[in-house]
């Protein structure tokens, strides 16, 4: 008969540390593109800041403005020669024509710069909008980060064991 007594400890230690970094890569197109887009939106809100009109605005009101004297051109020259083939060629008629003409451009004309004066606010806001979004967003960014994490193990282990004669003889013959 035997007796045996064991033991075991152990410990572990482990550490980690990690970093990452990731930068925006733009070509020199886009660089550029962001270049031109950055002055326009400082030239439009400078402009929007002294109330005058965008040039894409200036150009479409030009365009209505023209339309309207192009429609009105001529109206006394043909309000006059119809009036005067009827007969009323000398009487006030032909001035009272010619005054409700010149009068109704004149009103087409104050719509139409009215009309462009809210075009105008509506770009405005457009151009506050997305100066603020290029202002604030941050192009090409770099975004990083870093991690640190620690861990420990330990433990113990203990054993008895006890030997009978005889014992061992008999499992070694025993056969599943």
């Amino acid at each position: 008969m035997g007796l045996t007594l064991g033991g075991s400890s152990g410990g572990t230690t482990s550490s980690s540390t990690g970093n990452s970094t990731t930068n925006k890569t733009f070509s020199p197109g886009q660089s550029s593109l962001q270049d031109q887009l950055g002055s326009s939106l400082a030239t439009n809100l400078k402009a929007s800041d002294s109330g005058t009109m965008s040039p894409g605005v200036t150009a479409q009101k030009t365009q209505a403005a023209d339309t309207i004297n192009k429609t009105s051109s001529g109206l006394t020259d043909r309000v006059n020669q119809f009036l005067a083939a009827r007969g009323f060629g000398k009487s006030g008629a032909t001035g009272q024509a010619t005054l409700q003409g010149e009068l109704g451009r004149e009103s087409q004309l104050a719509g139409n710069e009215a009309n462009f004066a809210q075009v105008q606010q509506g770009v405005n806001s457009q151009n506050l909008l997305a100066a603020l979004n290029y202002a604030f967003t941050q192009l090409g960014q770099t975004a990083s980060g870093a991690s640190t994490g620690d861990s420990s193990s330990w433990g113990v282990n203990a054993g008895v064991g006890l030997g009978l004669p005889g014992v061992q003889s008999q499992l070694n013959s025993f056969k599943i």
